[in-house]
């Protein structure tokens, strides 16, 4: 676990193919999230008071469900909440399958707030949903969570998850790259209504004269400027994949492939 946070979100389920060219260059990780990324927000139901109602239910974008695709976009962040002396928070972003609409990946968190403080955490994980189907195949498991523990380097409770899945990279031709990838992440609720999850990991295999793969995935829902109403997310695919002819000529040339399965509109 680490207790470096990031928060930048984005928006798009986007396959972008770039070639480079060189002798025998070390495979790089690219495509990082930036200032320029853009991310969606998420706003729980309040009037001009505070809460709307309690109990609340909620869903975002407006009129998508937690169990089946019915819009054009491919998640749902769902949840409920109910004010009485303290806060219970139950948030959930949910990825649907691209081809089986009520096919799901699901990653959330349950929390109890006492004046905005968190008293407990309880992860919520389950399911597979291929979430990219182009000339890369994205396939992602949610797995773990459960009732967590109080962590003093990130002063929040947190509760572990794991990610995992595979990566099919198929170009028309003979040869066809495959991986498997299992990556941490955590789900936390601290002080200040600050919450949220993250799992981001950078994993590389094969060999960088022959053919192999880098991969990061990241996957972040937390609350935007330490408030209960409004959330942001993102969830991203980095993925750098590179194959040599062989037997290795002395001006191999590589192939890197950049894809990023990301949530709504195009990145800037």
């Amino acid at each position: 676990m680490t207790a470096v946070r990031l928060s930048y979100c984005a928006v798009a389920l986007l396959v972008l193919p770039l070639f480079q060219c060189g002798p025998y260059p070390k495979p790089q990780r690219f495509g990082d999230i930036s200032e320029k990324t853009k991310f969606i927000t998420v706003q729980l139901p309040r009037n001009a008071d505070g809460l709307l109602a309690s109990p609340s239910t909620f869903t975002a974008p407006p009129g998508c469900s937690p169990d089946v695709r019915v819009l054009v976009e491919n998640y749902c962040v769902s949840g409920t909440f109910a004010v009485k002396t303290t806060v219970n928070l139950n948030i959930n972003l949910n990825v649907f399958d691209v081809e089986i609409p009520n096919k799901k990946v699901v990653v959330g968190l349950q929390t109890t707030l006492d004046e905005g403080d968190a008293t407990t955490i309880t992860g919520s994980t389950g399911g597979c949903a291929t979430i990219l189907k182009e000339t890369l195949v994205v396939t992602a498991c949610t797995s773990g969570g459960g009732k967590g523990r109080y962590d003093s380097a990130l002063s929040a409770y947190v509760s572990d998850i794991g990610l995992s899945g595979h990566l099919k990279l198929d170009l028309g031709t003979e040869s066809t790259t495959e991986h498997d990838f299992g990556l941490p992440g955590y789900v936390y609720a601290g002080d200040d209504f600050d919450m949220g999850m993250v799992a981001s990991a950078f994993n590389s295999s094969g060999d960088p004269k022959v053919s192999g793969i880098n991969a990061t995935f990241l996957t972040i829902m937390d609350t935007l400027n330490a408030s209960l109403f409004d959330w942001r997310v993102y969830t991203g695919l980095t993925v750098d994949i590179w194959d040599y002819p062989q037997p290795i000529p002395q001006h191999a040339h590589t192939m890197h492939m950049r894809a990023s399965s990301i949530l709504g509109q195009p990145n800037g």
